[in-house]
């Protein structure tokens, strides 16, 4: 941040965060990403082995948020601070170590969104998208006393893998750039229902055309693919048709501000 855009900030904010970093924060006009139009188009299509799979055969994986030496300290740490007594200036230093490990979790996270979704704003004039509904797939299924949930431990993973991929941060981030654009991106977002089912070759659509978590095998034409690929291109055809028919992007961005943080321990590279 220079000292142009310090002029030109609203407000200024200091805060502490739960891993003890400070940061000072100016509020100002989010600046434009330079673009010019394309003419592509691209259907992507959110997961979790493959973070984002796009509709031209590109895997797009998040890194790894942790290191495998990360993931250990903090489960020793979790386990540690299990056992000692809440409120303790041991409990607050154990709990200052976790929360440091999950700073760097939320970096790594946003780092890499930030540069993923600044080169899809800047190579496609068109992205079509799932409206997911994060909230409601992230539901426990512990369920009630008399009515108890099922397999409540496969799904609670489940959940964790899905929040720590950053699905609901990406496509608000990726809708924010593209409205934002000196050249517009249009981003449609589609109802996901089948999408993973349906044949992108011949329209067939059967649950047994998963054949696995990662293959797509039509049972009708015979077409293989990846299955995140595959989705992927059924849900640039049904953007592709709103668009056709004059409908809208169901993901609306009305954000012209944003903080810029200038001071902080680690400061993530810019997209």
């Amino acid at each position: 941040m220079n000292g142009s855009d310090i002029e030109t900030a609203s407000s200024a904010r200091v805060t502490l965060d739960r891993s003890g970093r400070w940061f000072v924060s100016f509020t100002r006009l989010a600046p434009q990403i330079e673009r010019k139009s394309t003419g592509s188009v691209v259907g992507i299509d959110m997961g979790i082995a493959i973070t984002v799979a796009t509709s031209e055969g590109k895997s797009l994986k998040a890194p790894k948020l942790l290191t495998k030496g990360q993931r250990q300290r903090r489960r020793r740490l979790q386990r540690k601070l299990n056992r000692q007594v809440k409120g303790s200036n041991r409990y607050r230093v154990t709990k200052l170590a976790i929360a440091k490990l999950a700073a760097k979790e939320v970096d790594r996270r946003k780092d890499w969104i930030e540069w993923t979704t600044t080169d899809l704003v800047r190579d496609y004039d068109l992205i079509s998208l799932e409206a997911l509904k994060i909230k409601n797939m992230t539901k426990s299924a512990k369920g009630t006393k008399d009515k108890p949930g099922k397999n409540v431990k496969a799904k609670s993973g489940l959940n964790r893998s899905i929040l720590e991929q950053g699905w609901g941060l990406f496509c608000q981030r990726l809708t924010d750039k593209a409205t934002n654009a000196v050249t517009p991106v249009e981003i449609i977002a589609i109802d996901p229902a089948y999408t993973s089912l349906r044949c992108s070759e011949c329209g067939y659509t059967d649950k047994k055309n998963r054949e696995s978590q990662a293959l797509f095998h039509c049972l009708s034409c015979g077409y293989k693919d990846n299955a995140d690929v595959n989705a992927a291109k059924n849900i640039i055809a049904a953007g592709l048709v709103v668009q056709e028919r004059g409908g809208q992007s169901h993901i609306v961005s009305n954000k012209t501000q944003h903080s810029d943080p200038v001071k902080r321990t680690t400061t993530p590279k810019a997209a």
